[in-house]
């Protein structure tokens, strides 16, 4: 069968990991007709809240027997618990199972995974660029998806149509944008577009000038711009150290972005600052006319 064409909602999909992305991910699943979704999670009270709320249909702490018979395996974990995971469980994998996951930073994982995985068995890489503050499945919602930007990271051992349906699952949870990068393009650009404004946003809350009475001068601008400080410290510090390099360029980058504006203001030169605030509003306008699918 061409999976490419086939009706996913038939498939059996295993969903390792049930925090916020897990969660979500069962939830728009759901709403997209699937019926049968295996969810396993290290924390039993958390597989029995989502059978509870009918997220899942089987649920597991082990992945011992519990995905035998999926079709489709996404994992919602760091890259190195997936990297444990698959190392330990692999065995149990359906022989032609397919694979996606859902990691920040791709650096050697996909190799690893690559090596650890029987010849039927294809892993898709693969990047929702969605979320919100917070964590664990109690925070999960399917709305996360609506019109996010989905990020494929295809490698040459792929099956064309296993690209083809994780492109279009990501399509019917609701996402707006299907891409294709390199690993590398993808790690660089992550670095920029998400990593960076995580920094920025910590950095302003944990600035010097927060105090008691900040609440009481907060509006939309220090809001949207401190929202992603609600952070998963765990996950983000790994995050931040798989990229390092990339987000350290990107850092450097932003510090002398500061240092011009600063120069400016120092001198006082209301003409540049003028068209320093200018270009960075047009650049703003073309980033959201400028989306486009792949």
């Amino acid at each position: 069968m061409d999976n490419s064409e086939s009706d996913f909602t038939d498939f059996t999909i295993g969903i390792i990991g049930l925090g916020l992305m897990g969660g979500s991910y069962a939830k728009a699943l759901k709403n997209a007709g699937v019926q049968h979704i295996i969810g396993i999670d290290k924390n039993l009270q958390t597989v029995e809240q989502a059978l509870a709320e009918n997220l899942i249909e089987t649920g597991d702490i082990c992945g011992d027997d519990a995905l035998k018979n999926a079709d489709l395996l996404i994992f919602c974990l760091p890259a190195s618990d997936m990297i444990a995971f698959i190392h330990q469980y692999q065995t149990n994998f359906k022989s032609d199972a397919i694979l996606t996951d859902i990691a920040g930073i791709k650096g050697d994982t996909i190799h690893i995974i690559q090596q650890l995985l029987c010849h039927e068995m294809d892993f898709i890489p693969g990047h929702p660029m969605a979320g919100r503050e917070g964590s664990g499945l109690s925070q999960s919602d399917a709305s996360i998806f609506r019109g996010a930007n989905y990020i494929l990271i295809p490698q040459k051992k792929n099956k064309i149509e296993n690209i083809r349906l994780i492109g279009r699952i990501a399509k019917e949870i609701g996402c707006g944008h299907v891409i294709q990068v390199t690993a590398e393009e993808h790690d660089r650009m992550i670095a920029y577009t998400s990593s960076l404004p995580h920094v920025v946003a910590t950095a302003l809350v944990n600035s010097n000038s927060m105090d008691v009475r900040t609440k009481y001068f907060v509006a939309g601008s220090f809001r949207d711009g401190t929202r992603v400080a609600d952070i998963n410290a765990r996950l983000w510090t790994q995050l931040f150290m798989e990229n390092k390099k990339n987000l350290l360029e990107e850092i450097n980058r932003f510090k002398n972005s500061l240092e011009d504006f600063t120069e400016l203001l120092v001198n006082s030169d209301k003409d540049k600052m003028m068209e320093y605030l200018e270009k960075a509003a047009v650049r703003r306008r073309e980033l959201t006319r400028g989306k486009h699918t792949c």
